[in-house]
Parts: structure tokens; sequence; C-alpha cells
């Protein structure tokens, strides 16, 4: 009874340690499926930008705000995707840049197209150059996009992207 007691002890740590060499197998053969995507925080609500374009745009609601410098002058810019009431298209979500200035003010990029749920903002210098790019990415309905951009000519141009069409 001793010898049966043992065996099924050994059997099962061997199982056991079989199992997790199995699974480690697997999260290294996919590392990609598992890779976080690591958003942007939303900035703090008594930040500067954002509380100059809520006074000068109480119409529109903030949904997301997040801060870096996206225009090489090393002063830290506002991304800010909001909603507001447009009175031919219902409601809307639209992304703007709050550039900042050396005077301490700010000025705002033409308004475009952002995702309607879900969504979020990463800030990666792809190209290793002077401009921040950035990623936004979010869902409409399910229907899932991104776009990476970069600031030219003072507005964010689209660079590449997927799905965006589909998300805003």
């Amino acid at each position: 009874m001793l010898i049966k007691a043992v065996i099924v002890l050994v059997v099962v740590v061997i199982a056991f340690f079989l199992s997790q060499y199995v699974a480690e197998k697997k999260r290294k053969k996919a590392p990609a499926a598992r890779r976080e995507r690591i958003y942007a925080p939303m900035v703090e609500d008594d930040n500067a930008a954002l509380v100059a374009f809520q006074q000068e745009n109480p119409q529109r609601k903030v949904v997301l705000a997040c801060e870096e410098d996206v225009t090489n002058d090393t002063l830290k810019d506002l991304l800010i995707i909001y909603k507001e009431d447009d009175p031919t298209e219902g409601e809307i979500t639209r992304l703007v840049v709050s550039i900042a200035q050396q005077d301490g003010s700010y000025t705002y990029t033409e308004p475009i197209p952002a995702p309607i749920e879900n969504q979020g903002i990463q800030f990666k210098n792809i190209d290793e150059e002077a401009e921040m790019e950035f990623i936004v990415s979010g869902e409409k309905d399910g229907a899932a996009g991104y776009a990476i951009y970069r600031m030219i000519d003072g507005q964010p141009m689209d660079l590449f992207g997927d799905g965006m069409e589909d998300c805003c």
C-alpha cells in the first residue's frame, strides 16, 4: 500500500512539473499574443492645459487627455479626445492637440475624428527622429481601429492606420 501511495505521489509531482513546462513553452511561443499595450495615463484634473481647454470649450466633454512633447520643443503638449453635440451629426468624438507655447498659452490643432469608445493613446518615437509619434486606438460597436500620427506643420498627420474609418 505504501509503495502505491509513493508511486501516485511521484506521478502527480511529475504531471505538475510537466504541465508547468508545457505552459511555459506555450507562453514563449506566442509572446505577441501576451504583449500588453501600455497606454498613456490620463492627466490630472488640474493640468493647466486641460483646464485651459475646458474653460475655452465648455460644450466639449473630455474623454481622454494625455501629455507628451509631440512637437519636439521641450514643452509638454496635450492630446485631447472629447465628445460634443453637432447639430448635423449628433454626438461626435474628436481629437485635438493642445500645443504648449513658450509664453504659457496654448494653440489648438484642427479637430480630427477619434474613436467612439475604448480610446487609448500611446506615445512612441517610432522612427527615432525629432517629433514623437502617437498612436490613437479605439472601437465603435466592436469594430477596432488605430492610426499613427506625427505633428507636421502644426497639425497631426495620419502616417499609417487600420480600421479608423470603422471606429470613428
